[in-house]
Protein backbone atom coordinates (compact mmCIF):
# COMPACT_ATOMS: atom_id res chain seq x y z
CA UNK A 1 0.00 0.00 0.00
CA UNK A 2 0.97 3.58 -0.72
CA UNK A 3 -0.14 6.75 1.26
CA UNK A 4 0.99 9.66 -1.05
CA UNK A 5 0.58 13.02 -1.97
CA UNK A 6 3.27 15.48 -0.17
CA UNK A 7 5.43 18.72 -0.61
CA UNK A 8 9.02 18.73 -1.57
CA UNK A 9 9.68 20.58 1.69
CA UNK A 10 8.15 18.12 4.06
CA UNK A 11 9.48 15.09 1.87
CA UNK A 12 13.12 16.64 2.13
CA UNK A 13 12.42 17.14 6.29
CA UNK A 14 11.54 13.61 6.41
CA UNK A 15 14.26 12.23 4.83
CA UNK A 16 16.60 14.12 6.72
CA UNK A 17 14.86 12.92 9.96
CA UNK A 18 14.09 9.41 8.74
CA UNK A 19 18.27 8.81 7.69
CA UNK A 20 19.42 10.43 11.15
CA UNK A 21 16.69 8.25 13.30
CA UNK A 22 18.05 5.45 10.89
CA UNK A 23 21.39 5.97 12.42
CA UNK A 24 21.15 6.74 15.75
CA UNK A 25 22.37 4.13 17.69
CA UNK A 26 19.05 4.19 19.97
CA UNK A 27 16.60 3.68 17.78
CA UNK A 28 16.42 0.31 16.67
CA UNK A 29 13.49 0.41 13.95
CA UNK A 30 13.74 3.87 12.89
CA UNK A 31 10.84 2.57 10.08
CA UNK A 32 8.41 1.27 12.69
CA UNK A 33 5.22 3.72 12.17
CA UNK A 34 2.11 3.67 13.96
CA UNK A 35 -0.67 3.34 11.31
CA UNK A 36 -4.41 4.29 11.68
CA UNK A 37 -7.31 2.93 9.52
CA UNK A 38 -11.06 3.41 10.21
CA UNK A 39 -13.68 1.34 8.38
CA UNK A 40 -16.38 2.66 6.43
CA UNK A 41 -18.44 3.71 9.12
CA UNK A 42 -15.57 6.15 10.54
CA UNK A 43 -14.70 3.70 13.38
CA UNK A 44 -10.83 4.07 14.03
CA UNK A 45 -7.83 1.34 14.43
CA UNK A 46 -4.30 1.39 14.73
CA UNK A 47 -1.37 -0.49 14.82
CA UNK A 48 2.69 -0.53 13.93
CA UNK A 49 3.42 -1.71 10.86
CA UNK A 50 6.84 -1.48 9.24
CA UNK A 51 7.77 1.43 6.22
CA UNK A 52 9.21 -0.82 3.33
CA UNK A 53 10.01 1.79 0.97
CA UNK A 54 9.06 5.54 0.13
CA UNK A 55 10.02 8.24 -2.72
CA UNK A 56 8.79 11.74 -4.07
CA UNK A 57 5.40 9.53 -4.61
CA UNK A 58 4.53 8.17 -1.48
CA UNK A 59 5.47 6.19 1.37
CA UNK A 60 5.22 2.07 1.09
CA UNK A 61 3.76 -0.40 3.79
CA UNK A 62 2.68 -4.06 2.94
CA UNK A 63 -0.33 -6.04 4.42
CA UNK A 64 -2.53 -8.65 3.86
CA UNK A 65 -5.63 -7.18 2.09
CA UNK A 66 -7.94 -9.27 3.87
CA UNK A 67 -6.38 -8.12 7.41
CA UNK A 68 -8.71 -6.08 9.70
CA UNK A 69 -6.30 -3.38 7.98
CA UNK A 70 -6.43 -4.30 4.51
CA UNK A 71 -10.48 -4.66 4.87
CA UNK A 72 -10.53 -1.17 6.26
CA UNK A 73 -8.76 0.33 3.47
CA UNK A 74 -10.83 -0.76 0.86
CA UNK A 75 -14.11 0.30 2.91
CA UNK A 76 -11.87 3.78 3.57
CA UNK A 77 -8.81 4.10 1.56
CA UNK A 78 -7.41 7.09 4.21
CA UNK A 79 -4.90 6.64 6.42
CA UNK A 80 -2.55 8.16 8.46
CA UNK A 81 1.11 6.97 10.08
CA UNK A 82 3.01 8.43 13.03
CA UNK A 83 6.76 8.07 13.14
CA UNK A 84 8.26 8.62 16.64
CA UNK A 85 11.73 9.23 17.37
CA UNK A 86 11.84 9.42 21.28
CA UNK A 87 15.71 9.86 21.39
CA UNK A 88 15.94 12.59 18.87
CA UNK A 89 12.29 14.31 20.32
CA UNK A 90 11.00 13.83 16.77
CA UNK A 91 7.70 12.83 15.04
CA UNK A 92 6.45 12.81 11.92
CA UNK A 93 3.16 12.63 10.68
CA UNK A 94 2.19 11.75 7.47
CA UNK A 95 -1.80 11.80 6.29
CA UNK A 96 -3.69 10.29 2.90
CA UNK A 97 -4.98 8.82 0.51
CA UNK A 98 -3.78 5.00 -0.08
CA UNK A 99 -3.28 2.72 -3.01
CA UNK A 100 -2.60 -0.51 -3.97
CA UNK A 101 1.07 -1.63 -5.44
CA UNK A 102 1.10 -3.34 -8.29
CA UNK A 103 0.58 -7.37 -8.32
CA UNK A 104 4.61 -7.55 -9.43
CA UNK A 105 6.04 -5.64 -6.47
CA UNK A 106 3.97 -7.09 -3.94
CA UNK A 107 5.28 -10.54 -5.28
CA UNK A 108 8.77 -9.67 -5.48
CA UNK A 109 8.40 -7.93 -1.50
CA UNK A 110 6.82 -11.39 -0.47
CA UNK A 111 9.68 -13.54 -2.02
CA UNK A 112 12.20 -11.21 -0.73
CA UNK A 113 10.93 -12.12 3.18
CA UNK A 114 12.65 -14.99 4.81
CA UNK A 115 11.29 -18.44 4.46
CA UNK A 116 9.86 -18.77 8.09
CA UNK A 117 7.79 -15.65 7.43
CA UNK A 118 6.24 -16.39 3.94
CA UNK A 119 5.41 -19.83 5.59
CA UNK A 120 3.91 -18.48 8.26
CA UNK A 121 1.68 -16.38 6.23
CA UNK A 122 0.80 -18.95 4.08
CA UNK A 123 -0.23 -21.14 7.34
CA UNK A 124 -2.25 -18.59 8.89
CA UNK A 125 -5.14 -15.89 8.63
CA UNK A 126 -3.93 -12.93 9.35
CA UNK A 127 -6.18 -11.05 12.17
CA UNK A 128 -8.07 -14.14 12.34
CA UNK A 129 -8.05 -15.98 15.47
CA UNK A 130 -6.44 -19.64 15.83
CA UNK A 131 -8.79 -22.89 16.88
CA UNK A 132 -5.08 -23.96 18.82
CA UNK A 133 -1.57 -23.91 17.94
CA UNK A 134 -1.94 -27.98 16.86
CA UNK A 135 -4.13 -26.25 13.56
CA UNK A 136 -1.25 -23.93 12.82
CA UNK A 137 1.12 -26.51 12.76
CA UNK A 138 -1.09 -28.72 10.54
CA UNK A 139 -1.60 -26.12 8.06
CA UNK A 140 2.40 -24.82 8.21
Amino acid sequence: MVVSTISEEAFATFKSWFEEASNHKDIKEANALNLATACRDGMPSNRMVLLKDYDEEGFVFYTNLDSHKGRHLKENPFASMCFYWEPLLKQVRIEGFVTGVDTKEADEYFASRPLKSRIGAWASKQSQPLDSQATLMKEI
